[in-house]
């Protein structure tokens, strides 16, 4: 491994409040993502490839050997440029965010190293230039480098799927239903979705993930794990906006993403919404992020699995999306930037226009809030709305595990203290959850 070195000092403190979160402060997450967790990541990919390097050529072909020699060495570069502090270089691509990208390298100013930068910057970088080496070959320009690790995610959590859809069907197959029985089952079905988050692949460093037991009969005990909870007025903006459509901005593959479809069944099945949007990324993306190609092949996973209640889900969401009350959007190469959502409108006018349309944004996950929140260090009881800095294209929540050092809507009778002195990690670990609302004005 490379001597660790920065063009920047390292500072031996916590990243003080009201700026943006950087690795240059030793006791911050993103010092250790920096120094630890992002190398580990470039070296799997690494090894992945070397162990797989076969079946790689019988599949895309001869010349792909050569290619992957040069993507290896690529991503070996990338991970001493990282290492050592180097300034983050312009990329060339044909996916049509390459002006994106480098405008707003340039805007970095001085600032533009992997420490120096904000690591909410630095970080989505170094997952865009590893594609942009994938994308400069002849070959291997539609290799998932995360694929297996994707797969294993879901394959691992067949129990806990199988538990989840006994649940739902029994709740489904009742003769009546109240809207305050449907209510209930709702909120359960996002706290469900909530915990989902859990399973993220990039915060073990590509290490294997699953769901384990009974998902449902565990959501109670986990109700003080929530640390702050809009449960009620999410369900209030959905009861008041029937037949109107609902987004998600998905996360992660795998488990996850079948709570995401979880959710979105319950609500086309209890004609809360006439359409869910889903809304995912157009390469591979910190890991385990759904892209086109996952959510193809969960539902053919789904639809062909030998339990029948897990086969009659997936083609049961298959005739959905035929019949267009599930949707899969054109992939927009916003959520691949590293531009934080308030400056969506100015970044993206129509995207933003266009999720204007819809009555509730669902936003999944750890790196959705740090774009909402911009990885910016908001004392920890900073209102919601306040912290998204006027970015309400339409009502939204966030339903996140937390599993980076910032956060915001905590009460203000000192919870967060509670929390350091109980653990002082517990804003990394994914132990805790936010369910957070915020209705347009």
């Amino acid at each position: 491994m490379a001597e660790f070195q920065t063009k920047y000092n390292i500072i031996d403190e916590k990243p003080p409040y009201n700026e943006p979160l950087k690795a240059q402060y030793k006791h911050g997450f993103a010092f250790y993502t920096m120094k630890e967790r992002l190398p580990v990541i470039l070296t799997q990919v690494i090894d992945q490839l070397s162990k797989d390097k076969e079946q790689i050529v019988e599949h895309f072909g001869e010349e792909a050997r050569e290619e992957l020699k040069y993507a290896i060495g690529e991503i070996s570069k990338l991970k001493y440029e990282l290492q050592t502090d180097k300034e983050l270089k312009p990329i060339t691509s044909s996916l049509g965010d390459e002006g994106l990208w480098n405008e707003f390298l340039t805007s970095l100013g001085e600032e533009n190293t992997y420490y120096s930068s904000c690591w909410l910057y630095a970080e989505t970088y170094m997952y865009r230039r590893l594609n942009n080496i994938f994308e400069s070959t002849t070959t291997l320009k539609k290799l998932d480098y995360f694929q297996q690790q994707k797969h294993k995610a879901l394959t691992n959590s067949y129990d806990a799927i199988i538990a989840v859809l006994r649940s739902i069907d029994i709740f489904n197959q009742k003769s009546s239903q109240s809207e305050t029985e449907i209510g209930e089952f709702f909120i359960k079905m996002l706290k469900l979705n909530l915990w989902g988050n859990r399973c993220d692949l990039s915060i073990t460093a590509g290490q294997d993930v699953k769901q384990d037991g009974d998902p449902f009969s565990l959501l109670a005990s986990l109700d003080s794990f929530i640390v702050s909870d809009h449960t009620d007025a999410i369900w209030n903006c959905v009861r008041n906006n029937k037949g109107k459509e609902i987004d998600i901005i998905n996360d992660n593959s795998g488990y996850e993403l079948f709570t995401d479809l979880c959710l979105a069944d319950f609500i086309i099945e209890h004609q809360l919404a006439r359409r869910i949007n889903f809304n995912v990324k157009a390469i591979p993306w910190y890991i385990s992020d759904v892209t086109p190609k996952d959510m193809q092949w969960t539902l053919d996973t789904l639809s062909a699995h030998e339990n029948a209640l897990v086969a009659a889900f997936g083609q049961r969401l298959k005739a959905r999306f035929e019949e267009g009350s599930l949707n899969l959007k054109t992939v927009d190469n916003f959520w691949t930037s590293p531009v934080e959502f308030y400056r969506m409108k100015e970044i993206s006018p129509s995207l933003h226009d266009d999720l204007a349309q819809s009555s509730l944004l669902i936003f999944k996950g750890d790196l959705n809030y740090r774009k909402l929140l911009g990885d910016f260090n908001f004392p920890y009881t900073t209102p919601f709305r306040e912290a998204l800095r006027g970015f309400e294209p339409t009502n939204l929540c966030t339903l996140r595990t937390v599993k980076a050092d910032l956060i915001c809507g905590l009460p203000e009778e000192g919870l967060a203290e509670q929390l350091f002195a109980k653990d002082d990690r517990w804003m990394v670990t994914g132990e805790y959850g936010v369910i957070q609302f915020a209705a347009k004005k």
